[in-house]
């Protein structure tokens, strides 16, 4: 059997080169050297969603920020409870101080849809590559609904990417509902908003709580998920259907790791779904909260695909 221990060797090279015969192709030997290599990629840097924190930082902001540093995150993901303490000025202040971009982060839809601007000039003055809608409420999610929120991102989309910024939304499981007709939010979605200027952030658990298989979602949207939120399940996600949000975020969410979520099959794939960034996220972690983070910090790391 050949292990990606002896293809790296001389004797795995050896029993290729037999198994290939003397003289004959290179083309086994090529595909197999390619894999080899393939099997090597990793996730260079990793983020946190600071609403895995949220708590923590009611008591200390300045030092939960500090500690999602000294745990070795490379980045982190903001929220609007974090813009109600601080103005965006003084949290790139303060991120810059400690040695944390953060080149994410949500914001609500109504900020999107009411005040453009202050959306503009706060990714702005933090850097924010992407700027992203994270929920919907429970009563704007019909059909029609969905379809009004498609129009509203294009617009948002294009006027942001004349500022330099991206536009994306964050799936929950509700996407992925039957809305009638064998159509979900998700599709309406993708079909009705311009891939110049809208993406998505991939949650992980909430698709997989949904039952979605990942890769073949990925593979039918190309190019579209360009963030991801890391987050791992163990359980039936058919549970869920009579818990409540935060039953499900202590019973069935899990740190990274610790679950049964295939990661490094949908991150084989990340060539074909435009992944360029990995946040870690936790809705409701167990204390003590630098074990989780690191928990889950250090099982993305060790990740191989």
């Amino acid at each position: 059997m050949l292990t990606r221990r002896t293809i790296l060797s001389g004797a795995g090279s050896a029993t290729i080169l037999a198994a290939c015969g003397q003289g004959g192709s290179t083309a086994p030997l090529e595909e197999t050297v390619k894999k080899a290599k393939e099997a090597k990629r990793q996730i260079d840097k990793v983020g946190l969603q600071t609403y895995t924190l949220r708590d923590a930082m009611a008591e200390d902001f300045r030092g939960t920020f500090q500690m999602i540093k000294d745990v070795g995150y490379d980045y982190v993901e903001l929220n609007d409870r974090n813009f109600s303490e601080k103005t965006p000025a003084e949290l790139k202040a303060m991120l810059d101080e400690i040695g944390l971009p953060s080149p994410s982060s949500h914001m609500g839809y109504d900020k999107f849809k009411d005040d453009l601007p202050f959306v503009i000039q706060t990714a702005k003055t933090l850097q924010t590559d992407y700027v992203i809608v994270p929920y919907m409420a429970e009563n704007l999610r019909s059909l029609e609904d969905w379809k009004r929120h498609a129009a509203v991102f294009n617009t948002a989309g294009e006027k942001l990417a004349d500022e330099g910024v991206r536009f994306a939304y964050h799936n929950h499981q509700f996407e992925f509902d039957d809305l009638g007709g064998d159509t979900t939010a998700m599709e309406v979605l993708m079909n009705e908003t311009d891939p110049r200027f809208v993406d998505f952030q991939l949650d992980i658990f909430w698709t997989n709580l949904a039952s979605v298989d990942v890769p073949d979602l990925m593979r039918k949207y190309p190019g579209r998920f360009k963030l991801s939120h890391i987050k791992d399940l163990k359980g039936d996600p058919k549970a869920a259907l009579t818990m409540s949000y935060e039953d499900i975020g202590a019973k069935l969410m899990k740190n990274v790791g610790e679950g049964e979520t295939d990661f490094e099959a949908m991150f084989a794939l990340n060539d074909i779904s435009g992944m360029e960034y990995f946040v870690a996220e936790h809705d409701q972690p167990k204390q003590p909260y630098r074990d989780s983070i690191a928990t889950s910090l250090s099982a993305i790391r060790n990740m191989r695909f």
